[in-house]
């Protein structure tokens, strides 16, 4: 109730300023002249003066702590940083993987289906830039700082790395309670000669020169065989084998990685296998 009463107080204030600054203002000063006008009503124009050029920053994507619009490049690494942190710092190190990819800034484009960015939006204080990366699109404030990231709509169209390829790197996490007697994981693409894949322990490794149309399954004790093929690129997997209500079932998480860490964990992960043979007795 005090919140509705202090807008609706704050709305009659607007009101009031609007009326004397663009009414009573022009109208005294037409009848009187403009000094004893601007005696009297010099404090309500200096308020909606103040309003209009804030609004029309707004329209212009002005940001004080910049004293202009922020720097689309420096918009750009920021937002390479955030959407994939654990794999590219800017958009120089973004290139080594998509040499020919110009990501987009836009004030005004949006592309997301759920908001939009009319001039309304714009005066109402949704003042964000989108900044399109090539597979999603990160929310940044007017200084150029991101906030948010979402995936690319449906109907746009990811861009594949230079490398039409997919590797996934990935650890597997038995969630379950008891794992059966016996257990064998199987990783396997659809058409197995034409990729690899690898499974050491607890580690797992695939790679595929010629992705499109193959699909990459694990299968466990149980639970319905999990896809693990994602778009082109190079991804670090977390598998879990869990249970829920007492019934089998797998989850894959990723995250994208270069393809410089995707070869240094694979190695990483055979390295280990090779040294747990090798430290094993024998039977």
């Amino acid at each position: 109730m005090l919140l509705l009463l202090g807008f609706l107080l704050l709305v009659l204030f607007c009101l009031v300023v609007l009326v004397r600054a663009l009414l009573l203002f022009p109208l005294r000063g037409l009848r009187l002249g403009w000094e004893p006008a601007l005696r009297r009503y010099g404090l309500s124009v200096l308020l909606c003066g103040a309003f209009v050029l804030w609004e029309l920053g707004a329209l212009y994507g002005f940001s004080w702590q910049h004293l202009g619009r922020a720097d689309r490049r420096q918009m750009v690494d920021a937002a390479v940083t955030f959407a994939y942190s654990e794999t590219y710092r800017d958009l120089a190190e973004l290139r080594r993987d998509y040499a020919y990819f110009r990501p987009e800034v836009s004030y005004w484009q949006n592309w997301d289906y759920e908001g939009s960015n009319d001039v309304l939006d714009k005066l109402l204080g949704d003042t964000h830039y989108q900044i399109r990366l090539p597979d999603l699109v990160v929310v940044a404030d007017v200084h150029g700082q991101p906030l948010r990231q979402f995936p690319l709509d449906v109907e746009q169209e990811p861009v594949a790395p230079d490398r039409p390829v997919l590797g996934l790197i990935g650890e597997i996490q038995d969630l379950r309670e008891a794992a059966p007697v016996d257990e064998e994981l199987i990783l396997r693409w659809s058409t197995p000669q034409l990729g690899e894949a690898e499974i050491h322990g607890d580690c797992f490794s695939a790679y595929n020169a010629l992705p499109r149309n193959q699909q990459l399954q694990l299968t466990s004790s149980g639970a319905a065989p999990l896809e693990l093929g994602q778009q082109l690129g190079y991804y670090q997997v977390l598998v879990q084998l869990g249970q829920r209500d007492g019934q089998p079932y797998n989850y894959a998480h990723h995250q994208r990685i270069s393809r410089a860490e995707f070869l240094r964990q694979r190695q990483a992960c055979r390295d280990q296998a090779a040294e747990t043979v090798i430290a094993a007795p024998p039977g």
